[in-house]
């Protein structure tokens, strides 16, 4: 994925409203969770790929961090475009095609 898709996908979540942003948000959250689990074994405690897994829980993290700040409305943490920027990079370092992402998106 280029980083117009993303400048592009950054400019449309600026122009959403609050709780558009923050079922946005939700979404991407829930689209990591669901990858993340391809980290361990299904049904064990298993971790198949510890350093991945490590990686989905990073970036959940990050996601979550600035979920809080749209619900918030706060001016206070991690500027838009940088978050954008790094999710990007996050999800280049997991190797996921953040095409299938951005279409899963609302």
């Amino acid at each position: 994925m280029s980083t117009q898709a993303w400048n592009t996908e950054l400019i449309r979540f600026r122009k959403m409203k609050q709780l558009d942003q923050l079922v946005w948000l939700s979404q991407l959250l829930y689209l990591l969770s669901m990858l993340g689990r391809g980290t361990y074994e299904a049904g064990t405690d298993a971790v198949l790929e510890p350093i991945k897994l490590r990686q989905f829980n990073e970036l959940i993290h990050r996601v979550a961090s600035f979920a809080k700040k749209i619900a918030k409305a706060s001016d206070q943490g991690m500027p838009d475009v940088d978050f954008f920027a790094l999710l990007q990079k996050g999800l280049s370092s997991l190797q996921i095609n953040d095409d299938e992402i951005l279409k899963r998106l609302p």
